[in-house]
């Protein structure tokens, strides 16, 4: 950091959304005597994070791929789901070159098998994706197919399988092909943590043979039901002895959005894998929707969005700035791959501080999570060799917020409120800098489901708070701030630091 110049810090509180109706609104509820103070005494906007806002489909609940994309960037991104959505109105998607050519090396007398998160919370996967594979396979004249449903019951009701279960029955019915082998909780399918045992509960359940102990969905589902084990955390299930995937059979893994993908993919095709045990097997081809990384090789069918060149980051290393980027593992790619706009490596002059997760099924045990870590490697920066700026990502308000649990997505809020108390105090007070606070997109203001009656552990359409604070804006709080959405806030940073603003942000 040079001489002269002050730090700014830009912190997401992931999950931390803006919602005036008090009921069930986790943030509302907490004792914050810091962001309620700096709500009252420091400038301030409420941003728009979901749907169009983020490159999302109008009226889709926002995202931490999303929100993150759109705030390093400065723009809105199509994100993957629009993309291939727009390519099944347009009717593209039925001829989609790479899926039609791709199908076509499956022999008549092998399976292909389709997994993914069965959810229309558009956060990972969509229903109407799934039925629009199932279409073109049966087009292309492929009568053995085999589906292996992941369960939400995070970005859908906790309790909701199996509306979901029946929907793609009756389309499977519908279409006259197809038929469930087996069902996983998210938690399984979808471990993005390094829980390499959760991985392998669902790699040996896809490819091994079994003991079928509930003969049909609704069997297997009731009785997790009963056991107050919700959607995500069901056990990987096989359901039909001979619908596992064996040599020679194609996989498609449905799911657009790569972070939760890649540890099952690198299970089923990465030959140096040694994370578990497992049979390789000789599959005649692995297809995704999109990229789930460069370097595992799958068939995918729309390319990997190119890098959002003139980033944030971007400029402020053009000017020899220096970048603090730390989030715990959760959010570890957020404020790194998202955030850079799809660029895997560091920029020049960026440091990357990691801070484990919680090894847990539940952080609503530990509502607190790696925050006070986070801090404490942040404030070690401040005080020996500050950087110009820093990136943090808190993620107790949207893991713990997932959990549907009330009263511990309660404490995850006064648990941020400290840390960020802790950080003024340093950042603003004592080294006289500027600290943005904001969000990605909302959960833990809205935890309840009155429709439903149940609670609420998705994400929201609800927009989020972004708060200027800095010593001589105190006492200003009645200003507004010019922003009303995501992407508002790199260019708004940049003018702040005196650095030009793209041409691509404006």
């Amino acid at each position: 950091m040079k001489n002269g110049s002050s730090v700014t810090a830009l912190i997401i509180l992931d999950g931390f959304g803006y919602r005036e109706a008090i009921n069930y609104n986790a943030i509302y509820h907490a004792h914050t005597p810091n962001y309620d103070t700096w709500m009252q005494e420091y400038p301030h906007a409420i941003l728009g994070a979901s749907g169009t806002h983020v490159g999302l489909p109008e009226g889709n609940i926002g995202n931490s791929e999303a929100g993150h994309r759109t705030i390093g960037s400065g723009r809105i991104i199509k994100e993957a789901i629009t993309i291939i959505n727009d390519a099944i109105a347009t009717k593209s998607f039925f001829s989609n070159p790479i899926l039609i050519s791709t199908l076509k090396k499956l022999k008549t007398d092998k399976t292909l098998h389709l997994m993914g998160l069965l959810s229309d919370a558009g956060v990972h996967a969509d229903l109407k994706q799934l039925y629009a594979l199932l279409e073109v396979a049966k087009q292309q004249g492929i009568t053995n197919i085999v589906i292996h449903p992941f369960l939400d019951g995070r970005d859908t009701p906790p309790q909701s399988a199996g509306q979901y279960l029946q929907l793609l029955e009756k389309k499977l019915k519908e279409l006259g092909i197809g038929k469930i082998g087996s069902i996983h909780g998210r938690l399984y399918a979808m471990d993005r943590d390094k829980n390499w045992n959760r991985t392998e509960q669902s790699y040996r359940t896809l490819t091994e043979p079994q003991q079928i102990p509930y003969p049909s969905w609704e069997q297997a589902v009731e009785h997790y039901y009963t056991i107050n084990t919700t959607d995500e955390f069901i056990p990987p299930t096989q359901l039909d002895k001979d619908a596992y995937i064996k040599n020679g059979d194609g996989i498609l893994f449905f799911n657009f959005r790569p972070d939760r993908a890649r540890q099952l993919t690198t299970a089923f095709i990465d030959p140096d894998f040694d994370s578990f045990k497992r049979n390789l097997l000789k599959l005649a081809f692995f297809i995704t929707p999109t990229v789930y990384n460069t370097k595992l090789q799958t068939e995918a069918l729309y390319p990997a969005q190119k890098d959002a060149k003139n980033s944030l980051k971007d400029v402020l290393m053009q000017h020899d700035k220096t970048i603090f980027s730390i989030a715990e593992t959760e959010k570890y790619a957020h404020v790194t791959y998202f955030f850079d706009g799809g660029r895997e490596d560091s920029t020049p002059n960026e440091t990357r501080a990691l801070v484990p997760s919680l090894h847990t099924k539940q952080y609503a045990k530990q509502p607190e999570m790696s925050a006070q870590a986070i801090t404490s490697k942040l404030l070690e920066s401040l005080k020996t060799n500050p950087c110009d700026f820093y990136l943090i990502n808190y993620a107790n308000a949207d893991m713990v917020g997932h959990s549907g649990n009330f009263g511990a997505t309660i404490k995850a809020v006064e648990c941020l409120d400290k840390e960020l108390g802790i950080l003024y105090n340093q950042i603003v007070e004592k080294m006289g800098g500027t600290m943005y606070v904001t969000a990605d997109h909302g959960n833990a203001e809205d935890m309840y489901d009155e429709e439903a009656h149940q609670p609420r552990t998705a994400h929201t359409t609800n927009p989020v708070p972004f708060i200027m604070l800095r010593t001589d804006l105190k006492g200003k709080g009645e200003e507004k701030l010019p922003l009303t959405q995501l992407s508002d806030i790199a260019p708004f940073i940049l003018k702040n630091m005196g650095l030009p603003v793209p041409k691509e942000m404006e």
